[in-house]
């Protein structure tokens, strides 16, 4: 009772992320669905609003994996949902580098004439109460070995972080192909 609970609470917090972020578009992501062997048992991509769902499956063990290519996904933040029947499963303040990376993994447990459903929204990516103190996400430096953080929002680093400009490596390397200098030295 207390896991069903915890899903409906979770999928309606993904309801009330999408509805929120309604404005902010989600990246289409590519869903490959393998079952306990490892076989694919479903390959495709997200929509429009982040959703995706299966034909019926057969009863077993699947494992959900969702992946971008669009450079769109980094320096945000997304929320999870996979579902079959009752049986749900969520992951919150996914970083879209991560997406852009390897891709996220999700199991699910599919019962007898079910499918798998899912959808993907973003999540604001601001400060974020956690442990009852402000918190923003550092994200990591192209020029630093420190990974991405969270930091008290109010700490010297956030206030740093704030006034930094980071460029990806693909525009460092169109200026570097154009011979642009940032500073306009």
């Amino acid at each position: 009772m207390k896991n069903i609970i915890l899903s409906t609470l979770m999928a309606l917090m993904l309801v009330v992320a999408s509805v929120a972020h309604a404005a902010t578009p989600v990246p289409p992501m590519n869903v490959v669905i393998s079952d306990a062997a490892g076989k694919a048992a479903y390959k495709g991509t997200t929509n429009s609003a982040g959703a995706f769902s299966t034909a019926k499956l057969q009863v077993g063990n699947y494992v959900v994996q969702l992946r971008s290519s669009s450079p769109a996904v980094k320096g945000n933040y997304y929320a999870v949902v996979v579902s079959s029947g009752a049986k749900k499963v969520a992951a919150n303040s996914v970083p879209g580098e991560k997406l852009s990376g390897g891709g996220v993994a999700l199991k699910v447990d599919v019962g007898a004439s079910l499918n798998i459903t899912g959808q993907v929204a973003a999540e604001d990516k601001g400060a974020v109460n956690k442990s009852g103190k402000k918190m923003v996400w550092i994200p990591k430096a192209i020029d630093s070995s420190v990974p991405g953080h969270w930091a008290e929002a109010d700490s010297a680093e956030a206030k740093i972080n704030k006034t930094r400009t980071t460029l990806s490596n693909e525009s460092v390397n169109k200026m570097q192909e154009k011979a642009v200098n940032p500073q306009g030295n």
